[in-house]
């Protein structure tokens, strides 16, 4: 069964110079502007119950899509097909009254999507208690912050029972607490077989939450299919155009995640040698011990969770990657002075210097807790061998 078909649709805007040229063309029936393409011949289907991935650079039309899937823009051209109800959260705050009160937007936001009176009324304690905003729901929603508008954003659409979510960038606002329960519902939905449009910058989300992704450049479909292909040429393309891209978007994280209170956290990273103890100075092929101390805010609460290690040079060249989730373990126990040992049997870099950087997330490993660089450690020079990895071979040369 087909959720959502799009057949060649494409969205043409107008530009003009100045408002100015907009009353010169209706009154002279001549035109002013210079058209733009937001999109162009777009099609694809979503099967029901897939998540629907959607990736590319700011401008290349993702937001334009998905408000014409959710049907608050209307394409220039095309068809657009959609079975079943549609819960959208697209720019924060869309479909809000500033001057009516929370509350009040419930019920206006819900008559959209379609419900009664007597489906709103069974359904407003539910989104109200899922928000955390009771103290608030009564005032006018121009008092809000963007946390409380995304808070009360979410709850309706993950409250009302959509058969098609279409969520864009909305993970991205709001503190650590709601992100998570968001992401629980997310994952509810995907368990109950919903229909779901994801867009999102963070590849890393799209990779573990969705079932195929969609790569646009400039209102055009560039890919379409496998995540983790589509990802990997997206993530080329990005890289060849701006080579600081990751380092730039991860400094931004890290500085958005400093500002937040966190429940559980990174005390330290030691890099340490077979026997535990902390050094600096290795052989190619020694063993290497990571080891992790979490704390958390209370000293007796805990929470589970994926942790992620990743090996980068000192020029940021990225050399490895994994985490407790790919590698099929349970969930790992959060608590306060936990200590956790990664280890590395006959750790194969050559000469250079280097550091691992630790993550920790949630138990979907969608949401992030903390991340940590440890200390550079260094291989020392002992090999003739070029390049960074110290390869076992043999030479067979007959006679």
């Amino acid at each position: 069964m087909i959720s959502v078909e799009t057949k060649n649709i494409s969205k043409i805007y107008k530009i003009y110079p100045s408002p100015l040229h907009r009353l010169k063309e209706i009154l002279r029936s001549r035109a002013y502007h210079a058209p733009f393409a937001a999109l162009s011949d777009i099609s694809f289907v979503v099967p029901k119950g897939e998540t629907l991935g959607i990736i590319g650079e700011n401008g290349a039309g993702k937001s334009t899509l998905l408000k014409i899937l959710a049907r608050t823009l209307k394409p220039t051209t095309g068809e657009v097909r959609i079975q079943g109800k549609v819960a959208a959260l697209l720019d924060l705050g869309a479909g809000f009254n500033p001057e009516l009160t929370g509350e009040e937007n419930i019920f206006l936001n819900a008559y959209l999507i379609g419900l009664s009176k007597k489906e709103v009324d069974s359904r407003k304690d539910e989104i109200i208690a899922f928000s955390e905003i009771a103290d608030f729901i009564k005032r006018p929603v121009k008092t809000y912050s963007s946390g409380m508008y995304l808070r009360l954003a979410f709850s309706i659409a993950a409250c009302v029972d959509p058969d098609i979510l279409i969520i864009d960038e909305a993970l991205s606002v709001g503190d650590q607490h709601f992100q998570k329960k968001c992401i629980d519902r997310m994952m509810e939905f995907k368990k109950a077989e919903k229909t779901i449009l994801f867009c999102s910058h963070s590849l890393y989300r799209i990779q573990e939450l969705c079932d195929r992704t969609m790569w646009l450049n400039s209102g055009k479909i560039t890919a379409l299919g496998d995540n983790s292909q589509v990802i990997k040429a997206y993530d080329d393309f990005v890289r060849e155009k701006d080579s600081q891209f990751e380092s730039t978007e991860s400094s931004a994280e890290s500085a958005a995640d400093a500002g937040e209170s966190k429940n559980v956290w990174i005390e330290r990273i030691v890099v340490a040698d077979k026997n535990g103890e902390e050094i600096q100075y290795f052989s190619a092929g020694d063993d290497v011990c990571v080891k992790i101390t979490l704390r958390t805010r209370e000293p007796g609460s805990a929470c589970k969770g994926h942790m992620a290690l990743a090996i980068y040079r000192n020029d940021e060249l990225h050399l490895f990657n994994t985490t407790s989730k790919i590698e099929g373990l349970s969930p790992i126990t959060f608590h306060d002075n936990k200590e956790i040992s990664i280890e590395f049997k006959s750790f194969p870099l050559l000469f250079g210097q280097y550091y691992f950087v630790v993550t920790i997330g949630d138990e979907h490993a969608l949401l992030k807790y903390d991340s940590k660089c440890s200390e550079i450690f260094h291989i020392k020079k002992e090999h003739k061998e070029f390049g960074i990895l110290d390869i076992y071979h043999e030479w067979r040369i007959p006679e």
